[in-house]
């Protein structure tokens, strides 16, 4: 979940948390290599970007969350050693 500009939050999906967790890191490490100067070359930037993630690296990105969302529900809280792994 989110919080919104108003306070509250919004439900996200699945996906976007995994985002979250690592896919936008992993983006933001690659795309800002370039020293993207204009809001134009940033954007066109992240798009080459995200057209290479290897697709393996995404399933390893949503089989770790779902992992990690197993654990929580089997322990009732969020885990506090968790390990991300790509």
């Amino acid at each position: 979940m989110h919080q919104n500009i108003q306070g509250g939050t919004k439900r996200t999906h699945v996906f976007e948390s995994a985002c979250d967790f690592f896919l936008w890191g992993y983006l933001k490490s690659k795309v800002y290599v370039r020293k993207p100067r204009t809001v134009d070359y940033l954007k066109v930037s992240i798009r080459e970007e995200i057209a290479t993630v290897p697709q393996e690296m995404l399933v390893n990105v949503m089989q770790n969350f779902e992992e990690r969302l197993r654990t929580c529900v089997r322990q009732g809280r969020h885990p506090s050693d968790i390990i991300f792994r790509n």
